[in-house]
């Protein structure tokens, strides 16, 4: 493990690999990321939760056929 002693080598350890994880006594406490990173991974996340979330409706019965959603919005503003 890496062992970092100011920002600047903070940043730069970033820069080189995405992310750090500062622990204490074997514990990981925090974790540190680019904001790169970070927008991928709460970009992932929110996908992730989005597909399980119409996978669940799938399951439930909460779908409509396209065409039926088509040809009310047709209807509803004359396109």
């Amino acid at each position: 493990m890496q062992q970092v002693t100011s920002l600047q080598e903070i940043e730069t350890f970033i820069n080189q690999n995405g992310e750090m994880i500062i622990g204490k006594n074997s514990k990981n406490n925090v974790i540190i990321m680019s904001m790169e990173e970070y927008r991928n991974n709460i970009f992932d996340n929110e996908t992730v939760n989005k597909l399980l979330k119409s996978e669940e409706d799938i399951e439930k019965g909460r779908t409509r056929k396209a065409t039926e959603v088509i040809k009310e919005l047709r209807a509803k503003y004359g396109f």
